[in-house]
């Protein structure tokens, strides 16, 4: 009886160490989860917090934008004449500089045919020795 009561015994103690372990085991994959779990927790929170503030700027950006934009001072046929007049404007301007940049036919006298960066005064009062 003793024998068998000692082998009941060690039996028991050894799923008690077998079953300690397990729970052991188990506690520590909690542990580290947990903390996985806080840091990611906290990862969330800062990017939660970051994109807040970017929500934020974007909405007083819309804000500050709605006046012009969306309430405007001038209407779509406005702003398109205004654009067609620019934009003649502009090719006028482009024809008078090319205008400007073309050579001078032969038959006009030389002093005519330079440029203003290329005529010269007779200097008054100053002797050249070149």
């Amino acid at each position: 009886q003793e024998e068998s009561d000692q082998e009941a015994f060690e039996e028991d103690m050894k799923e008690c160490k077998i079953e300690q372990a397990r729970r052991t085991s188990e506690s520590k994959e909690k542990a580290a989860e947990e903390k996985r779990t806080a840091e990611k927790q906290r990862s969330m929170e800062a990017s939660r917090k970051s994109v807040a503030g970017e929500l934020e700027a974007t909405e007083q950006y819309f804000k500050d934008l709605h006046p012009a934009c969306i309430d405007g001072s001038s209407s779509y046929e406005d702003r398109k004449a205004a654009r067609a007049e620019e934009i003649e404007a502009l090719k006028n301007a482009q024809g008078l500089l090319q205008d400007a940049f073309k050579e001078k036919p032969e038959e006009a006298p030389e002093e005519e045919k330079l440029t203003f960066l290329q005529k010269r005064r007779p200097a008054v009062g100053v002797l050249r020795t070149d």
